[in-house]
């Protein structure tokens, strides 16, 4: 389940379908993607075949993160039982 966001646009998308204020055609797959991690037990859960899903570390803390396109990657901590810190990052 998604528990909090750190992109506030990537939260308003979620929770009130406003649309992002990014010139980019990804709002589709984002909220699939958010579907995904909302409906976890467990990180790897978003984990399929075929999509770009990465893991690191930084500071004692692991984030988990899915490649959407070259340049847009949605980034997320766990909790234990829900996601958190969902970010939107673009990638240069």
């Amino acid at each position: 389940m998604i528990a909090s966001f750190r992109n506030e646009h990537l939260q308003q998308l979620w929770e009130a379908g406003k649309p992002l204020p990014y010139k980019t055609a990804i709002a589709t797959d984002v909220l699939r993607l958010l579907d995904l991690i909302d409906a976890a037990v467990d990180p790897y859960d978003v984990a399929f075949y075929g999509m770009r899903f990465d893991q690191w570390g930084d500071n004692g803390s692991t984030r988990y993160g899915v490649l959407l396109t070259e340049h847009w990657l949605i980034s997320f901590a766990w909790d234990g039982e829900d996601a958190c810190g969902i970010d939107l990052e673009r990638i240069e």
